[in-house]
């Protein structure tokens, strides 16, 4: 037996996933507006070169603009803060037991 999801619950998703989109374009934004243009550009550069080399695509598949590429690049480095922290400016919290 299946069960049908409650009214409403795809209109909630709907919004939800809409809101998280939104969030995360602004959270990559932000990060590039702290970028010189240099810096900017050698982030796309290395986001595009990334995704054409690790990407193979059929014949009539639709290829993403270097834009959404670099976009959707620094959006995974926002989620991965310490895995990137050249472009995240993350650094480790430090506990006061730790300090010597």
């Amino acid at each position: 037996m299946s069960q049908q999801p409650a009214p409403g619950a795809d209109a909630f998703l709907v919004d939800y996933f809409a809101a998280r989109e939104a969030q995360r374009t602004a959270d990559v934004n932000e990060l590039l507006s702290r970028c010189t243009d240099r810096e900017a550009l050698l982030i796309k550069e290395a986001a595009v070169m990334g995704y054409v080399q690790g990407t193979r695509h059929s014949a009539g598949q639709d290829i993403p603009k270097d834009r959404q590429i670099a976009f959707g690049v620094l959006a995974a480095c926002l989620v991965f803060p310490d895995l990137y922290p050249t472009i995240t400016g993350w650094t480790p919290a430090t506990d006061e037991d730790d300090e010597p």
